[in-house]
């Protein structure tokens, strides 16, 4: 049975004197808590003894209702990224939904201790869920330093991160084929310049394979006119005569250089590369400005992608906090085993309401209050069966008069038909 209020407290000895107390007591600071806890003034006017133990009842009460404000305020604050004045207005109501669940939580639960303890476990358990509901803004609040660095550092590194793929999967070589795992919509640009870039790498690779043979046929070239025009000048050395002049060695010499020029075709190689350079040069010109410009709007579209993610500087929510709560516990045993006390810490301050009570036990004042429920339901019994009574009373007197009635009119129906039957011949 939970608290009730009376309308009128059953008459005692001493009855003028309990009347003063009830006076005294309805008055000030400790009633207004005793109102908190649920209590009854017409009955705890008479055991006056007992105000104190609800008095701190009921400032328990309202302490788990002020924690449980607080709490709200943290948690809006968090979520909205800032306090503001119109967030009184949820945390009010949240806190006046706490305080009246824990009065009706510690109010008197009358009858032996196991029909008290049926009572008192479900509320405790209802407590603790309450419990854990306000204590995790309180935690997040105490280690919001941590939590928000960890946000920060995570959101710095999601940045880079993301700024990394983004310049992988849009190269700022048009034509290139990225090597990133994961370029799902991550596609910012598309090059219009794919087709000179094709054909600028064509060129490039056919200058470098014709510069190659150019660079090893020129070498050779120069040697064997090094060597003819040795052997002519008399100069000493390998493979040479000595004897100044056109002598056979020196004409053999020079006509296996000019044989040489002939069948390499070093010249027209060397045309080729300077017709290859020349367009290379003319071509890419016009692609570096057309290669800037693509840079330019890649930059601007990736810093358009990466404004839109969360930077160091936005709020931090309340989902965030939680995530980096964990992510910060998982790898710190200490902070782990932090974070939990003072989580139960606040759980057994919200269950403080209840707590009480059950370690209160039955007090004379649940006691008194089982006993004017018992006389006041013994009264109004009594008084729905003395109403049931009457109203049987007066249907069997309205039954008896109706049969009376019929009897009357039977007689007189009788009567007239008598009187009928002897006016007949």
């Amino acid at each position: 049975m939970g608290s009730s209020h009376f309308t009128r407290p059953l008459a005692t000895p001493g009855g003028s004197r309990a009347a003063d107390e009830v006076a005294a007591g309805r008055s000030g600071l400790g009633r207004r808590l005793r109102t908190l806890a649920g209590v009854d003034e017409g009955v705890l006017g008479r055991i006056p003894l007992e105000r104190t133990r609800y008095v701190g009842l009921g400032g328990v009460v309202l302490g788990t209702a002020v924690v449980a404000g607080i709490s709200m305020w943290f948690a809006l604050s968090q979520i909205l990224g800032g306090a503001h004045a119109a967030m009184l207005i949820p945390v009010v109501v949240w806190a006046l939904i706490v305080l009246n669940l824990d009065r009706w939580l510690v109010s008197t639960v009358t009858g032996t201790w196991r029909a008290r303890l049926m009572l008192l476990v479900p509320r405790l358990l209802v407590a603790v869920v309450l419990g854990f509901i306000i204590a995790e803004p309180l935690v997040l609040r105490v280690f919001e330093t941590a939590v928000v660095q960890h946000v920060i550092n995570g959101r710095e590194a999601a940045l880079i991160a993301e700024r990394d793929r983004l310049l992988e999967c849009n190269s700022r070589v048009p034509g290139r084929t990225s090597g990133h795992r994961d370029c799902t919509n991550a596609r910012l640009l598309t090059s219009t310049a794919d087709a000179d870039l094709n054909r600028l790498s064509s060129l490039e690779r056919d200058a470098d394979t014709l510069r190659t043979q150019v660079t090893a046929d020129r070498s050779r070239y120069d040697r064997l006119v090094d060597q003819a025009t040795a052997e002519c000048a008399g100069e000493s050395g390998q493979g040479l005569s000595g004897r100044r002049g056109m002598g056979p060695l020196c004409r053999r010499l020079d006509a296996a250089a000019k044989r040489f020029m002939d069948r390499s075709g070093l010249g027209e190689n060397q045309r080729k590369l300077q017709g290859l350079e020349g367009r290379i040069s003319a071509l890419r010109g016009p692609l570096a400005e057309r290669q800037a410009d693509f840079e330019r709007r890649l930059d601007a579209r990736v810093e358009e992608r990466l404004a839109a993610m969360p930077g160091k500087d936005d709020p931090v929510g309340l989902l965030e906090r939680m995530r980096a709560l964990h992510e910060i516990t998982t790898t710190n045993v200490y902070l782990r085993q932090a974070t939990w006390l003072l989580r139960f810490f606040l759980i057994l301050v919200d269950c403080l309401p209840v707590l009480v009570k059950i370690m209160s036990g039955t007090t004379a004042y649940d006691r008194m209050v089982d006993r004017t429920n018992q006389a006041q339901e013994m009264v109004y019994n009594r008084r729905v069966r003395l109403d049931t009574e009457a109203r049987l009373e007066e249907l069997e007197l309205r039954a008896r008069r109706g049969a009376d009635r019929r009897r009357r009119e039977h007689r007189a129906l009788d009567a007239v038909a008598g009187t009928r039957a002897g006016l007949l011949p």
